[in-house]
């Protein structure tokens, strides 16, 4: 075929795209003479239409807003997909009527290969912008068509559909081809824009934070459902709220809306829906556009859950369980038994007993043996606080309260054992002030921090310890009797070492194949030596059975320790090398300090190791390091 003589000719040439086309359209088997669409049948449609929603619902308003500007014109505005199937159509009375003729209508394929060269199956076979006038169409019935069409693709680079503008042929001019490239332009980015505001929004919702958006007039514009749960809102309800309404903090706020720093774990007071106040910790980042703030970024977390995370990383934990507790006496089994019981309630306990009986052993037992075992435990040794310090200790202070407060304030003991257990040992050592501190806390399970304008509601259990007679102590006035009967809903009594003898034997091989572990040694303890060991009275109980089995376990070279051996003489002897060694008055206290500090070096200074090795208690290795003022 002589397609020169057929074809329309600019400044004398054939459109090399046209006449490309034309050879495919040839090769297609195409009839030149009836160049109408192929409609899919409307099962088909509505899959196809199904499969584009999203092309469909962002076209629409901007095909809407190009049909106003030509609208009158005699044009129409066509949408296809990537295959090329019609998916929408707007346009004059007149130019739509012309179009059915064609079969130019939703549902109707124009491809090159079932319509003959066109702007739109051209476009698409080609993957660029094309405007085809009057004879270039392939088909004759298309002659008096002028059309301009603009593949739409996606972030990828891939087509995903076609915008067309098709009227008569005598209103042709090249202008149109522009309007519909910006068209396809503008529908791409507000396909990409949709994309990575649904990432946007999949990462916002997904963030386990509170995340808030408010803009310089300090109004919510959007927040994450994690944010509506911790305030108590519906996500709806939330948007276009003041963030001074929500948030109690001015320095953040003020910050915040200057633009010119960023904030991080910043205790925050957060307003709920229904008028209570949730501690958080906040993170704020300024939103700049230009150097000038348009909003601010706000994550944000309970403070109860930075407190639990926190308690992982300082240790806030019990070691010790039951099965720790080595005992072969049946009051003693009985007594654990009860522990066992105890444990299962949220009851605050007392904990009595001598001196060394192994009280801490308990409390950390009963804890580790309730549901709150995987929340934390604090324990405090009342007696090791100084009474100015013990209220902000416990219950915390804002910042400010006082002259050397930390600026950001400082969450108490109380509020990092939310949800778990704390350990008061040697309560009777507690001032008087801060026992009707403590009632008040055991009346409602409400702090306030000092300088602090609310009540915090708190869940933790009070473990308390003594080896006091606090009966006679409240007679003396010492101690609130009120407070007593809060403590002591749950009594347990400790059984002195005096009281189980026989368990002293069980013991001291205990502690020996616990420092052969240790120690990589392999030392056994002999019946006559046990027999001594359970000839002496034992005024410290356990703790001092532990020690005396690990000073001579230590001094002991052989692999048997035995009654043969005057370890009493090989301690002096070790008493009178530290006393020539620093030249001063030196008794047994002092092997006690350098013992522990050779097992805090050789713990790296890590405390809850060295009190593993030494058998001794957190709280018993604190007090020893302040009174024997040990560098840790």
């Amino acid at each position: 075929m002589d397609y020169g003589e057929e074809l329309y000719y600019k400044d004398g040439e054939i459109k090399k795209i046209i006449l490309d086309s034309w050879r495919r359209c040839e090769e297609y088997g195409v009839d030149r003479e009836h160049g109408r669409g192929k409609r899919a049948s409307e099962f088909d449609i509505k899959n196809i239409r199904d499969r584009n929603i999203q092309l469909i619902n962002v076209a629409i308003p901007i095909m809407k807003k190009m049909y106003q500007v030509v609208k009158g014109s005699g044009f129409s505005v066509m949408l296809t997909d990537g295959n090329g199937y019609l998916l929408e159509a707007i346009g004059d009375e007149e130019i739509m009527k012309k179009a059915q003729e064609l079969n130019f209508v939703k549902g109707a394929l124009w491809t090159e290969e079932a319509v003959g060269t066109n702007a739109i199956g051209t476009a698409l076979q080609i993957d660029q912008p094309l405007q085809t006038i009057g004879n270039e169409h392939y088909c004759k019935n298309q002659h008096s068509w002028t059309c301009s069409a603009a593949p739409i693709h996606d972030d990828e680079g891939n087509i995903i559909g076609c915008i067309d503008m098709s009227g008569e042929c005598k209103k042709a001019h090249t202008h149109t081809l522009g309007m519909v490239i910006t068209v396809a332009y503008s529908i791409e980015s507000q396909i990409e824009l949709i994309k990575s505001n649904n990432l946007i929004n999949a990462t916002f919702s997904s963030i386990r934070d509170g995340m808030i958006i408010f803009d310089d007039n300090m109004n919510i514009k959007k927040a994450n459902e994690k944010a509506a749960e911790i305030l108590g809102y519906s996500n709806r309800d939330i948007i276009g709220k003041s963030m001074d309404v929500i948030a109690n903090e001015t320095d953040f706020l003020s910050g915040a809306v200057n633009g010119d720093k960023c904030y991080e774990n910043l205790d925050c007071d957060f307003h709920t829906s229904g008028g209570g106040v949730i501690k958080c910790s906040v993170k704020s980042v300024p939103v700049l556009l230009a150097d000038k703030t348009i909003g601010t970024v706000v994550t944000f977390k309970k403070s109860s859950h930075v407190h639990k995370m926190a308690n992982k990383v300082a240790g806030y934990k019990a070691v010790y369980k039951f099965c720790d507790i080595v005992t072969q006496d049946e009051k003693m089994n009985k007594i654990i038994e009860h522990a066992k019981k105890v444990s299962l309630t949220d009851c605050s306990v007392l904990i009595t007993g001598q001196s060394g009986t192994g009280k801490e052993l308990f409390a950390q037992s009963i804890h580790n043996h309730s549901k709150r075992a995987e929340e934390p435990f604090i324990a405090i040794n009342c007696a090791s606080i100084p009474r100015d310090l013990m209220e902000s200790e416990l219950f915390g202070y804002e910042k400010g309260a006082f002259t050397g407060a930390a600026k950001t304030g400082r969450p108490g003991k109380f509020e990092i054992a939310d949800g778990g257990t704390i350990f008061l040992d040697e309560i009777g050592e507690m001032p008087l002030e801060m026992q009707s501190k403590l009632l008040r806390f055991l009346d409602n399970k409400k702090i306030s921090r000092i300088g602090g304008s609310y009540e915090k509601i708190l869940d933790v259990r009070i473990i308390a310890a003594t080896n006091r007679d606090l009966v006679q102590e409240i007679s003396k006035k010492n101690f609130r009797q009120d407070l007593y009967y809060r403590l002591n809903v749950m009594n347990i009594n400790i059984m002195s070492l005096a009281e189980r003898i026989e368990d002293v034997e069980l013991l001291a091989k205990y502690f020996v194949e616990r420092l052969n572990i240790s120690q990589n040694n392999k030392k056994i303890i002999s019946s006559d030596y046990i027999e001594k060991l359970k000839s002496r009275s034992w005024k410290g109980n356990v703790r001092e059975l532990q020690n005396a089995v690990a000073r001579v376990y230590y001094l002991c070279e052989e692999e048997i320790i035995n009654d043969g051996y005057d370890y009493e003489k090989a301690l002096r002897q070790k008493v009178d090398e530290i006393k020539m060694e620093h030249s001063g008055i030196v008794h047994i206290e002092s092997v006690e300090m350098q013992n522990i500090k050779n097992a805090l070096a050789r713990c790296g200074g890590n405390v809850q190791k060295a009190s593993s090795i030494l058998k001794m208690s957190r709280a018993t290795i604190y007090r020893k390091i302040k009174k024997y003022a040990i560098q840790t």
